[in-house]
């Protein structure tokens, strides 16, 4: 299932959850309670240890560090950037 993500409208976190972390191994969307701005949204492909939560991006700007903070307790943090496409010039076709 792909995930429909808003990254204009929100920054994303991958948090990955160290398997002595049963806790949030069995309740992923439990990482969204670590911080008020939190939002789980899910599994990241087929890696049960990655999970992913959104933050709106005036929160993620003012509270950065809090947020990281936050999420580092559990794991590993690592922002999401979207992927850009490369637009092809007319002589590369």
């Amino acid at each position: 299932m792909a995930l429909n993500l808003n990254y204009a409208a929100n920054t994303y976190l991958a948090v990955t959850i160290p398997a002595s972390s049963q806790y949030y191994m069995q309740s992923p969307a439990a990482l969204a309670e670590l911080h008020p701005a939190a939002a789980y949204v899910g599994q990241v492909g087929e890696l049960s240890d990655v999970q992913l939560v959104s933050i709106p991006k005036a929160q993620w700007e003012s509270l950065e560090t809090e947020i990281v903070a936050a999420f580092e307790n559990v794991g590993k943090v690592d922002v999401q950037t979207p992927k850009q496409r490369v637009k092809r010039g007319g002589d590369e076709l």
